[in-house]
């Protein structure tokens, strides 16, 4: 059984995904950055390193 931390973290995870999916279906791949999945994703860009 998952507890409450992982459930949220497992969440945080795949809005972070999703976010970068749409960042690099607008930019491509090379042309993402970090701030601006961070930014898609509304988190800080330090969040998406944990």
């Amino acid at each position: 059984m998952s507890t409450r931390r992982e459930r949220e973290r497992e969440a945080h995870r795949r809005e972070i995904l999703e976010a970068a999916g749409r960042v690099f279906a607008r930019k491509g791949f090379a042309g993402a950055t970090m701030d601006e999945i961070a930014q898609e994703a509304e988190f800080s860009k330090a969040a998406l390193y944990f």
